[in-house]
């Protein structure tokens, strides 16, 4: 049946209208009451005692959050937080919000009032975490794997460690969530490399924890740490509260990774061939490297050869600059794996993957980057402004019998052609 489907886009939306099968996550209402599922959550922890059992009066205390690469509700899930800890006799002083920023760029002012909350962002002391700086790392272990794990300082000397994020499908850790907070999120730049480099395992998957070398790693670098307390959100593809997690940081992390399973994936009959689909708007799509995501997640749903158009828009680029390396010096995914196993470079992993969706799909990308980036990916650049006559022409080519899906929020959904 004709339909119009909303495609959001930046810090808007751009409508679409075809005939397409619309594939949405298997959503759960989101809760009635947020605030009341987080404090339930906390006054009913897995695997741990609740805060009140753990913090001790004059502590100091280490808050981990997500910076603005992520929609994880930070604003929701730490003032009931700082309540727990403040009734347990640890005041606003005592608390240190560490944004975790893996090799990610500080957060601007407005992107820390958007993160936190006015109030929490007034009341608390912020720090930004920096992989390179090398003073202020601590080498805490060794993981099986080789990787000789250091993180930041003031987290490593916090009395206890209350890790926060959100839980979605990952396509190197297999969900995000739970130890990433460690690993990347507040480690040096030598161990986060470390870890990247296992995107070359074919272990490393959307929706794998077992057998994930990455998923191990980073797990084995949070236990030499042992975080006393975690709270994980599981969010419904518009931003609501599906679930809220908190306890133990692995325990409680794999309840939320189950509720992910049960939100957000959908089981599909058959593949498709052609998917008109978004990343889901800002900030999904802030940039190239995050945009990603909802593409892989997108192209799932599509036959081998098959087609996409896909919304991103990318104000800030690529997000890292060895994308754009990768992408203008080698001319194949297999060059780029080439070098990679030999010299492996933290961005690079992210342009392999790209040029090999360009060379597995027939990937038309809407989005404000140079189009000449855009097709060193192997994708064929659509402007904003020309999208209806892209899709008109691609719709125009397909035979009468051709499957054709509409996915408008890519980072939120999970095709499966099977049971999901």
């Amino acid at each position: 049946m004709m339909r119009a489907v909303t495609m959001p886009f930046g810090h808007g939306a751009v409508d679409v209208e075809l005939e397409a099968d619309l594939l949405l996550p298997r959503l759960q209402r989101p809760v009635a009451d947020e605030t009341a599922a987080v404090h339930q959550a906390l006054e009913h922890p897995i695997g741990t005692p609740p805060l009140a059992g753990i913090v001790r009066p004059g502590e100091k205390i280490v808050v981990v959050v997500n910076d603005h690469t992520r929609l994880a509700r930070t604003d929701l899930v730490l003032p009931p937080i700082v309540t727990a800890l403040n009734r347990a006799g640890v005041p606003d002083t005592g608390i240190l919000v560490v944004f975790a920023l893996g090799n990610h760029r500080r957060p601007t002012d407005a992107e820390r009032k958007r993160i936190l909350g006015e109030e929490m962002l007034r009341r608390l002391r912020t720090l930004d975490h920096d992989s390179r700086e090398e003073a202020n790392l601590v080498t805490i272990g060794k993981t099986g794997f080789g990787n000789v794990v250091r993180i930041n300082r003031q987290v490593w000397e916090a009395d206890r460690i209350i890790l926060t994020g959100e839980i979605i499908y990952h396509q190197i850790a297999g969900y995000s969530g739970g130890r990433k907070s460690l690993l990347p999120g507040v480690a040096g730049f030598q161990a986060i490399a470390f870890n990247h480099r296992m995107v070359l395992d074919p272990g490393c998957r959307s929706g794998a924890l077992d057998g994930n070398p990455a998923h191990e790693d980073m797990l084995e670098a949070c236990r030499f740490v042992e975080p006393d307390f975690l709270v994980n959100v599981v969010l419904t593809p518009s931003g609501e509260l599906a679930r809220a997690v908190a306890g133990h940081y692995e325990l409680a992390h794999r309840e939320g990774c189950r509720a992910v399973d049960s939100v957000l994936g959908v089981a599909l009959d058959a593949p498709y061939d052609l998917v008109v689909a978004s990343a889901g708007g800002q900030p999904l799509d802030i940039d190239l490297r995050q945009a990603h995501k909802g593409l892989e997640n997108a192209c799932r749903a599509l036959r081998p050869g098959g087609t996409i158009l896909f919304f991103a828009e990318c104000p800030n680029g690529t997000g890292v600059g060895a994308i754009d390396e990768f992408l203008w010096r080698y001319d194949s995914p297999l060059a780029m794996e080439r070098a990679l196993r030999e010299d492996f470079v933290v961005g690079g992993h992210k342009a392999l993957w790209l040029a090999k969706l360009g060379q597995e799909y027939d990937i038309h990308l809407v989005s404000t980057l140079d189009p000449a980036l855009v097709g060193r990916c192997g994708f064929q650049p659509v402007a904003p402004a020309d999208h209806a006559r892209r899709l008109a022409g691609l719709l125009a080519r397909l035979p009468a019998s051709a499957r054709v899906a509409a996915i408008p929020r890519g980072g939120f959904t999970f095709p499966r052609v099977g049971p999901a």
